[in-house]
């Protein structure tokens, strides 16, 4: 929504028209006009735009406009990459389309791959009769069908070209993307954050908007032209859609210039998982009711099973173990045994570095007790030591901070300057893992305490 008063030549009336004349010539009726700009996405479903009085609480309506048709409804959009394996010689392109017909991804010298085709419905949310759920209502969007190809064939740290589409829909720009490099190389350069989300490009007032996301989009765009970025990792908090379904779409045409050139990794977090009788592991109503389903269709990541978010891969000299802290992590869960059997198989001669990353932190400055879960701290952190776990990243918390080497809340090590001024740690000596939060990619930052 716009307020018409964000035209300044509005209130005070500078664009007159007169819709009544008298007998005698002169004007009896004069109206003010205003203009507002709307960013609009293609949706596929048809738009109308309502003028309307009284507010949000209160709203009239006092126009409406005929329905505007888009184009191409059925256009291929929003192509994003992700790695499958740490071999980088295959990648998943996901993109959508409001044509269920399985569509092609061209690539190479004139390779191609047909794409598989899925979607879901108002009957795969969730809902509670105690609290309102967007997905199953008032914030339900035909999500069309979700494209997904693997690209094989491929070689780690090169560059490609593809476009995806079919001739009965049209087709993508064609993009260039660069492949991580394999497990076991000797170098990795990724961006990591957590609680992005999306901001609208035309200052309109959305129902929950992450205002830095635009700023750190651009920003990371610019390290990307400017840097050899292999990947980008997105642990939770996504795109904020919270049961408003189309929202995930703002999201995607948001990432787009990122997604759709370096592998797109993510982690499940609390606004795509939870909800009350779900099975999720906190039964808050975070997610709007979407429970896990539009983050899984939209990123497809390398997991075991549906609804088991948590999987590992390499890239360069790193192993990422990646979990869900929305699912059960106690001893005797599947999600538990999983995590220990991966960071003990771990060939440290190849992959040196082990990360452990995941929404929800064990430690945070930040107040509130809401965003640090002791219990989990309690069970998982014996393995992150057990393991030599080099780095663990986290998000939730909308802000940065970074520990020193850290075990049930004692410093067991602290860094050293290099001749650059960069913290370093000497883990040839290994005492615990350092923990960072990056939560601060799109909302606006949470404080810290002053003592």
């Amino acid at each position: 929504a716009k307020y018409v008063s964000s035209d300044p030549t509005y209130l005070s009336c500078e664009k007159k028209d007169c819709r009544k004349y008298n007998e005698n010539g002169k004007c009896e009726i004069r109206t003010c006009s205003a203009s507002v700009i709307f960013h609009v996405i293609n949706i596929r479903t048809d738009i109308e735009f309502v003028l309307f009085a009284g507010g949000f609480h209160t709203p009239c309506v006092l126009k409406t406009t005929l329905p505007f048709k888009f184009s191409n409804p059925n256009a291929p959009l929003y192509g994003h990459l992700s790695s499958i394996d740490s071999s980088a010689t295959s990648m998943r392109l996901t993109w959508i389309s409001g044509d269920k017909k399985p569509q092609q991804v061209i690539y190479g010298n004139g390779k191609s791959q047909i794409s598989q085709v899925t979607t879901f419905s108002q009957d795969d949310m969730c809902g509670s009769t105690f609290i309102p759920s967007p997905a199953q209502d008032f914030g339900w969007h035909d999500p069309g069908y979700v494209h997904t190809a693997i690209i094989t064939g491929l070689q780690p740290s090169t560059i490609f070209n593809y476009k995806y589409g079919s001739y009965a829909v049209g087709w993508s720009d064609e993009i260039e993307f660069r492949t991580p490099p394999a497990g076991g190389s000797d170098e990795l350069k990724f961006l990591v954050f957590g609680d992005m989300g999306k901001a609208p490009l035309d200052a309109a007032i959305e129902h929950y908007i992450q205002p830095g996301s635009l700023s750190v989009v651009k920003a990371m765009v610019e390290e990307m032209r400017n840097g050899s970025v292999d990947s980008i990792f997105h642990i939770g908090d996504i795109s904020y859609a919270t049961g408003f379904l189309v929202e995930w779409e703002y999201f995607l045409h948001l990432i787009t210039p990122l997604a759709s050139k370096v592998s797109y990794m993510t982690a499940i977090g609390n606004h795509e998982r939870d909800y009350a009788g779900s099975g999720s592991r906190y039964a808050t109503p975070d997610s709007g009711g979407e429970c896990g389903v539009p983050y899984e269709t939209y990123f497809p990541m390398p997991t075991a099973a549906k609804d088991k978010p948590w999987y590992a891969i390499e890239q360069g000299s790193v192993h990422f173990t990646v979990i869900s802290t929305e699912h059960d992590w106690t001893q005797n869960s599947e999600q538990y045994k999983w995590m220990t059997k991966d960071m003990e198989s771990v060939d440290r001669s190849k992959t040196p570095w082990l990360i452990f990353a995941g929404h929800r932190p064990m430690y945070s400055s930040s107040n509130g007790l809401i965003n640090v879960d002791a219990t989990f701290r309690n069970v998982v952190e014996p393995v992150l030591l057990v393991n030599k776990v080099d780095l663990v990243l986290f998000g939730h918390v909308h802000n940065y901070e970074r520990t020193c080497s850290i075990f049930k809340s004692e410093c067991w090590a602290m860094p050293r300057k290099d001749e650059n001024g960069t913290d370093t740690y000497d883990n040839g000596n290994y005492k615990a893992p350092v923990h960072a939060i990056v939560g601060m990619a799109g909302f606006s930052l949470e404080k810290f305490p002053s003592f």
